[in-house]
């Protein structure tokens, strides 16, 4: 990557992902309809369309509604609730397991509450 810099830096989850390669892909249509994507994003955009959850706008407001719950929880920590989706406390408690915190049961089960909001009906 000579000649590139990073010019920003945030946490997205796999449905935001996922959005972000479908665009991608689209523009590369325009521009090469015979391989409008390296192999790296394909793989990519396979692996989002399995495992996305949720929409990427049902995704970010889920994620913002989790970071202004708690002021421990960053953006890095919802993303990865948003993606796994959780079912109980020893789900959450396998996410948290190499932080700095760990939520108590009643913080755990506010999540699980917010989670089931969003959860898809399968």
């Amino acid at each position: 990557m000579i000649g590139r810099k990073k010019l920003e830096e945030r946490y997205l989850t796999i449905a935001e992902a996922k959005e972000l390669l479908e665009r991608r892909k689209a523009e590369g249509m325009e521009e090469n309809p015979e391989e409008p994507m390296f192999y790296e994003a394909r793989v990519s955009l396979e692996h989002a369309e399995k495992f996305a959850k949720l929409s990427p706008e049902k995704a970010r407001e889920l994620k913002e509604r989790l970071v202004g719950l708690f002021d421990w929880l960053d953006e890095r920590l919802a993303s990865k609730i948003v993606d796994l989706l959780p079912e109980d406390y020893f789900d959450i408690r396998v996410i948290f397991a190499k932080e700095d915190y760990m939520p108590t049961p009643e913080e755990a089960g506010e999540i699980i509450k917010l989670l089931d909001e969003y959860r898809p009906l399968e």
